[in-house]
């Protein structure tokens, strides 16, 4: 079974550059990608290359794993579950921000503490750094070839999902006026007085994700929001969290009426439970891409090297389709619910993002490790 001990909470052969994501229309499929293959209204999934089954057997007898993942637990525990179910290998959960999990997960194998057997983050520099230092296993899962090349560096880490991080509110928390507010007003919503002791956002310091939406406005879209942008939404003074999923659940529990970096994966799973939670994607929109690695001295190699294979066939990419609203990194995996408008498609109030933003994975800015816009928007947000 999957278990979690975190209730707090998605580079092509050879030389890789981020520059190579902006080619080929590598994120076009959060918007328009056709129908390929069906989760849940009966058509075949498209074939992946089957795992050799020596590797198998070999996962099979170390019988269970240790996932580090950023993901929200529970979409996570229902997908590796999945994996649970047709190899019969548990997995022990462990969710953390981005940074913090990195942290830990670095702190453990420098001193020969071998816990991880996967790693899963939203920060590619992240793991290349620790590849460079030999934390990082070599290893091409035989499912791999079909993610895109623009979503991977092979041997090293491979995109589970891509996802858009747009602003989210509870329909019961506002007025209907507000509602129409918030659907159409943009970037520029979040800054109304309206929301003061009402709105919540995430420190940029928690991970990839929010780091790189934070990167929108102080980073690659600095001209057209800025200091100033933030500085307006810091005066409403937002109830500010280390990670965004307790976020997520006070804004279904109603704690919150509007939160920012409101990501589809997550939305889509307090959606599917019944959570009165809304959604939309403002002009640009920033995504980013989850990825998973294998730690070099991983205690279960062998399931460890299943479980990145399965993550990376279309099955795995799939199985994500019953609990969030992402988009695959393979191009014959797509969410079907899209094409027979069923759950949030079917809702007036939904609707795919239409610019997203991508440039900072082409910007030395966001590579910089020094992270400089932190400390601004800590300085902003008086923290």
């Amino acid at each position: 079974m999957a278990h979690s001990d975190d209730r707090s909470f998605f580079g092509s052969q050879g030389a890789w550059s981020r520059r190579k994501l902006l080619q080929g229309g590598a994120l076009a499929g959060l918007g328009a990608l056709g129908l390929s293959l069906t989760g849940r209204s009966g058509l075949a999934l498209a074939a992946s290359p089957e795992p050799d089954a020596g590797l198998v057997a070999a996962a099979k007898a170390e019988g269970t794993l240790t996932y580090y993942h950023t993901t929200a637990i529970d979409p996570t525990a229902v997908w590796t579950k999945a994996f649970t179910d047709k190899y019969g290998i548990t997995t022990q959960n462990v969710r953390g921000p981005s940074y913090p999990l990195f942290e830990r997960w670095l702190t453990e194998e420098r001193v020969g503490q071998h816990i991880a057997d996967l790693v899963q983050i939203t920060d590619t520099v992240l793991i290349e750094s620790a590849h460079g230092e030999g934390l990082v296993a070599d290893y091409v899962p035989a499912s791999a070839a079909g993610i895109r090349p623009e979503m991977k560096k092979d041997g090293v880490w491979y995109t589970i999902f891509v996802n858009a991080m747009g602003i989210a509110w509870n329909s019961s928390k506002v007025t209907p006026e507000e509602d129409k507010l918030i659907r159409e007003g943009g970037w520029n919503v979040l800054t109304d007085p309206r929301w003061a002791g009402r709105i919540a956002t995430g420190t940029p310091a928690s991970g990839g994700s929010s780091y790189s939406y934070v990167y929108m406005f102080l980073g690659g879209k600095r001209q057209q929001f800025g200091p100033d942008f933030l500085a307006k939404m810091a005066a409403l003074k937002p109830q500010v969290y280390e990670s965004k999923s307790p976020m997520y659940d006070r804004l279904a529990a109603g704690e919150h009426a509007i939160v920012d970096q409101a990501s589809q994966s997550d939305m889509g799973g307090f959606y599917l439970k019944g959570a009165p939670i809304r959604w939309v994607f403002p002009d640009p929109t920033p995504a980013n891409l989850t990825v998973q690695t294998i730690s070099a001295k991983a205690p279960h190699p062998n399931a460890a090297r299943l479980f990145q294979d399965w993550a990376t066939s279309a099955e795995g990419q799939a199985a994500w389709f019953k609990v969030a609203g992402v988009a695959s990194a393979r191009a014959d995996t797509v969410d079907p619910r899209k094409a027979a408008k069923a759950d949030w498609y079917k809702e007036d109030w939904y609707a795919d993002p239409k610019d997203l933003y991508i440039d900072y994975l082409n910007d030395p800015g966001y590579v910089d490790p020094a992270k400089p816009i932190i400390a601004e928007w800590n300085q902003i947000f008086g923290r």
